[in-house]
């Protein structure tokens, strides 16, 4: 190992001197040096044992850190992510995890997967991977533990309803769908959900986009909330599929700061013409970003939701020695008015100080709409989302919603997702759950009562009897939560179990008709004067 690693700080110093000025070469050199030296000192004489992996994967993460989120090592064990990324594949068992206070659930499972298959259920806690106990650890650890190369075995130990359970089986190659679900709305608005900018994203669009021409749709709605993006020309195809316009739909420029990179229309146009509404939330990221600010820089449609993410950086994967990895930030992206959307800035002056964040600029869509760079996509409307009371977070922060989820999932073997309704025995046996795991929050009203209290000493004119008083008023209203708020409450339930039980799919599907800015989205959408005011149409 030690050999190997002087080796490889070889080759690594070799490569930085022949590529950089002479006083830069000899600066590396020189670093390059004392940080051997350091590593041989934690090797010899540190009180523990540190292996030189351990030491190193260290310090270049904290190097790594130093400069963006986004620029990251992938060490060998951990090619499976880098896989995930680019293609939407990987080896594992087919879930996804949660962590609620100390322990990992199994929050989720592909329907297909390995985990499923062999008998792990939703609510499962993981106790055990192979031979390693995962008490204390992280998301990141738990799931690095589980992927793994297609067909290598796996042994996982659960706790499920306070008994141990093992299980042995073999990891499968995981491929999770670009486009999850599209379908057809009742007015005759077709719909669009996109996860993820995987290399198979753009042909999966295509496919969805051929799928809802043949309906003769009044418009689309292209669904981007949740999605953190991927990769760049996924991004120029699929615009490409909404537009016929010559015009530029991405530019990129590096470390000059000049332009580097121009992309235009990709491929055939689908819909060139057809009313089309991008939904963004604050968690559409990157490539979203990119797709989102096109359509709106070119007038193609509205951008309709909350505003987006503001990652406007260009990564790519670069190959390391011994099988390692490296995702590294190499450009800036530009929408076609000339705005980076890019809300953090980690830009760094001569003397390795973060500069400050440049103030806004305005620029202009091609009808002359003002938009602004520096802060993310801000949509061209924003629609409110579905509102459930703090009782349902208090709920979910405990993961008795997950909980409860794992002692219907058997009962609703036979329902749709689209219809599915929590039935008054169902409801009954929920208030029965509550009642047995002794669920009780502190809502947000008594948290301020109480510092209000705290502060009735340096009040002549209220006394704490005045606090203790209200207190006991919100006591009794919160013991009538579940009668009060009992629409909103079975609504979440309903949606949450519809999530845990049939998937992403089934969420989609039942969220075609009653999902609140979709409804919204439509309605934009075969409004024709609202159209034409949002895109600025004289």
């Amino acid at each position: 190992m030690k050999n190997k690693f002087s080796l490889w700080m070889v080759i690594v110093g070799a490569a930085l001197f022949m590529s950089a000025s002479t006083d830069d070469a000899f600066e590396t050199s020189k670093q390059l040096e004392v940080f051997t030296a350091v590593l041989k000192q934690v090797q010899t004489s540190y009180v523990e044992d540190v292996g030189a992996e351990r030491a190193v994967g260290s310090a270049i993460k904290g190097m790594l850190k130093e400069l963006d989120p986004y620029t990251v090592y992938y060490p060998e064990d951990q090619i499976e992510d880098v896989r995930l990324l680019q293609t939407g594949e990987y080896g594992g068992i087919g879930c996804i995890i949660q962590k609620i206070e100390k322990d990992i659930y199994i929050s989720e499972l592909n329907q297909m997967g390995p985990a499923k298959k062999a008998g792990i259920q939703v609510g499962d806690i993981l106790k055990k991977v192979d031979d390693t106990k995962i008490e204390d650890f992280s998301i990141s650890e738990v799931s690095s533990l589980l992927k793994g190369t297609p067909d290598s075995e796996v042994s996982v130990v659960v706790e499920r309803a306070g008994t141990e359970q093992s299980f042995v089986f073999n990891r499968a190659n995981i491929k999770t769908k670009a486009v999850p679900f599209y379908g057809m709305r009742s007015d005759g608005i077709g719909y669009l959900y996109l996860d993820g900018f995987t290399a198979s994203a753009a042909s999966e669009v295509r496919d969805a986009l051929l799928e809802l021409k043949k309906e003769n749709p009044k418009g689309i709605i292209f669904d981007l909330r949740g999605n953190g993006g991927g990769l760049l020309m996924a991004a120029v195809k699929i615009v490409s599929y909404f537009s016929d316009t010559k015009d530029t739909i991405v530019s990129t420029r590096g470390r000059s700061g000049k332009i580097q990179d121009v992309y235009r229309k990709a491929g055939r146009s689908l819909f060139p013409d057809l009313p089309l509404a991008v939904l963004v939330d604050n968690r559409s990221a990157s490539a979203s970003e990119i797709v989102a600010g096109a359509i709106q820089d070119l007038d193609r449609g509205v951008v309709l939701g909350e505003k987006s993410f503001g990652k406007g950086l260009v990564q790519q994967i670069r190959q390391l020695p011994f099988g390692a990895q490296m995702k590294v930030t190499v450009a800036k992206y530009y929408t076609p008015s000339g705005r980076c959307i890019q809300k953090v800035n980690y830009d760094r002056d001569e003397n390795g100080k973060r500069t400050e964040k440049a103030a806004q600029q305005q620029f202009s869509t091609n009808n002359g709409r003002p938009v602004v760079d520096g802060d993310g996509v801000h949509p061209d409307s924003t629609l409110t989302d579905e509102y459930y009371p703090e009782f349902v977070a208090a709920m979910g922060a405990k993961g008795l919603d997950l909980q409860f989820a794992a002692t219907l999932l058997d009962e609703m073997e036979t329902e749709e997702p689209k219809s599915f309704t929590l039935s008054d025995s169902q409801w009954e046996k929920f208030k029965g759950f509550l009642k047995a795991n002794d669920f009780n929050f502190e809502s947000l009203g008594e948290r301020r009562l109480k510092k209000l209290g705290e502060a009735t000493s340096e009040l002549d004119y209220l006394e704490n009897e005045d606090i203790e008083a209200l207190l006991e008023i919100v006591k009794v209203r919160k013991g009538q939560v579940l009668q009060d708020q009992r629409t909103e409450i079975k609504a979440y339930l309903e949606d949450f179990l519809v999530q845990k039980h049939f998937g992403i799919e089934g969420t989609l599907a039942r969220g075609l008709q009653n999902d609140l800015q979709i409804n919204t989205a439509a309605r934009i959408l075969l409004d024709a004067d609202t159209m034409n005011e949002l895109l600025g149409v004289k």
